[in-house]
């Protein structure tokens, strides 16, 4: 009788350590076929935010800031996405409009808390504006400009672009 009762326990420490590698392996498949995407050769490519004569001419599809996907149709939008996403944090806010109305366009300011000076101004976050009256390069030589000026390290910004 003792024996029986060792060999179904040991049975049942096999089949547990069976188990438990299969469903390993079948969470790292899933993690795997998760990280791909089978659009995005065919209908997406990504790229880094410093990219900006790649970028005109194209359509936006989205922005990834670290494991984050925002849906942006309009270059207007990336900036906005992108900025609003910098301003959570309280230091990289202050540094902002720290910097409001000191970055000078030729005509007019292209960060300001006025939007009344600016053509086509969008709100960044209370208070806070950026003109957006520009082509696509112009506009995101700016973001990057702005993103400079704040010190923010933006390698983990990537666009998506529709093929």
């Amino acid at each position: 009788m003792n024996t029986i009762k060792e060999i179904r326990e040991k049975q049942n420490q096999i089949i547990t350590m069976i188990n438990a590698a299969f469903d390993e392996i079948v969470t790292n498949i899933e993690k795997q076929n998760l990280n791909i995407n089978p659009y995005e050769s065919i209908y997406e490519s990504v790229y880094p935010i410093t990219n900006v004569t790649g970028f005109k001419g194209r359509k936006p599809i989205a922005v990834t800031i670290g494991e984050n996907r925002i849906i942006t149709p309009t270059w207007k939008r990336v900036v906005q996405s992108i900025l609003q996403e910098v301003v959570k944090d309280q230091e990289m806010k202050n540094k902002l409009f720290a910097l409001s109305d000191k970055l000078l366009g030729k005509v007019r300011s292209r960060l300001s808390k006025k939007k009344d000076i600016m053509h086509a101004p969008i709100e960044i976050c209370d208070g806070l504006y950026i003109e957006t009256h520009y082509d696509t390069e112009t506009l995101m030589r700016l973001l990057v400009q702005v993103l400079e000026e704040l010190s923010y390290d933006y390698s983990n910004i990537k666009i998506i672009i529709k093929n």
